[in-house]
C-alpha cells in the first residue's frame, strides 16, 4: 500500500495554530511547547515587507515567524513607518482605553526556536510622548509586558512551574525600587524556585515617555550543577546581570520560544490605560549565538 505524501512544510504553521493552547488564566495566553523540528536558531524580522498601516494579525505573524506556535486573536496591531518618510518600519501594538491583557488589546504570540542553552533577543522600543506607564500616570502602580524568551514548560500567567522559565522586560510605574513613584523597565522572571506567584521582579533602569530605547535580553540556562545567567542591556549599556539555578537535578530542558506578549497587565482593570495608547517595537534579532 502506498503511503500518502508528507504534509508540505508550509502547512506546519497552520497546524500549530489550529492546536494552539487556550489561556492558562485570566492574565495571559498559554504557551504550548514547540513541536516544529525545523525551528531556526537565529531570526531577524524588520517588518519591511509590509506597507505602512498594514494590520498585523495571524497571517502576517505567520509570514514573519513561520514557526508560529500561537497568536491570540483578535489583537490590535499595525505596521507604522516611523519617523514618517524614513522608510523604517515598526510594529505598533494598540491598547484601547479601559482594556487590559486579552481581546482586541496589544499583540500576543509565540514562535518556536531551535532548542538551545542560550538565546539573545534585541529590539527597539519607542514610548510616545503621551504614553501612560500606569492608568493616566496617576495610578500608584501599573505596567505591561514586552517581548522575551522562554523554555521548558514556558511558565507565565501566575502559574509557576518546576520545569521551565520565561524572561521578559516590563514597563512599570510604582515605588517598589525607589522612595518615590518612578517610570522604569524591569526584568520579569518565572523560574523553578521563584519567590513570587506572578514572577520575580528586578529593576533595570528608569525610562521616559517620548523616547526610544534599544533593549537586549540574554538568557544562559547553565546546568543542574551551575547557575544560569540573565543579562539586560539598554542602549548598549549592561544594566542587569543576575544568576539563577534554572535547571534542577535531572532536568535538561532548553530555551525554545520567542515570546511576543505585549499588553497592559496585570489581571484586573486597574492596569488598563485611561486613554487609547500605542507603542512602537522596532526590528527583532534573536539568536542562539551571543551578539
Amino acid at each position: 500500500m502506498r503511503l500518502p505524501p508528507p504534509l508540505p512544510r508550509l502547512v506546519l504553521p497552520a497546524l500549530l495554530l489550529a492546536f494552539a493552547a487556550g489561556p492558562l488564566c485570566a492574565a495571559e495566553p498559554a504557551a504550548r511547547p514547540p513541536t516544529t523540528p525545523s525551528a531556526p536558531a537565529e531570526w531577524k524580522v524588520d517588518y519591511s515587507r509590509w506597507a505602512d498601516g498594514q494590520s498585523y494579525a495571524t497571517a502576517e505573524a505567520t509570514t514573519d515567524w513561520p514557526t508560529l506556535v500561537w497568536y491570540e486573536e483578535p489583537g490590535d496591531a499595525f505596521i507604522r513607518e516611523f519617523p514618517a518618510g524614513s522608510g523604517r518600519k515598526w510594529l505598533e501594538p494598540r491598547f484601547k482605553a479601559g482594556t487590559h491583557t486579552k481581546g482586541a488589546h496589544g499583540c500576543k504570540f509565540a514562535a518556536a526556536l531551535a532548542p538551545s542553552d542560550s538565546y539573545t533577543v534585541e529590539y527597539a522600543i519607542h514610548f510616545p510622548s503621551d504614553w501612560e506607564f500606569s492608568q493616566n500616570n496617576t495610578h500608584p502602580y501599573g505596567g505591561g509586558k514586552l517581548p522575551g524568551l522562554s523554555g521548558g514548560s514556558h511558565p507565565s500567567g501566575g502559574l509557576g512551574k518546576p520545569d521551565g522559565m520565561s524572561a521578559r522586560p516590563m514597563w512599570r510605574r510604582d515605588n517598589r525600587f525607589s522612595p518615590e513613584i518612578q517610570n522604569y523597565l524591569e526584568l520579569y522572571l518565572y523560574w523553578p524556585t521563584q519567590t513570587e506567584k506572578y514572577g520575580d521582579r528586578f529593576f533595570v533602569q528608569g525610562v521616559e515617555a517620548g523616547k526610544s530605547y534599544t533593549m537586549k535580553l540574554q538568557v544562559v540556562l547553565g546546568t543542574p550543577d551551575t547557575d544560569g545567567t540573565v543579562r539586560m542591556w539598554v542602549d548598549g549599556a549592561l544594566r542587569l546581570e543576575k544568576h539563577f539555578r534554572f535547571l534542577q537535578p535531572g532536568q535538561d530542558w532548553k530555551l525554545s520560544q520567542y515570546m511576543h506578549n505585549v499588553f497592559y497587565g496585570g489581571n484586573d482593570p486597574t492596569w488598563a490605560p485611561a486613554r487609547d495608547q500605542h507603542l512602537l517595537l522596532g526590528p527583532v534579532h534573536v539568536s542562539a549565538q551571543p551578539f
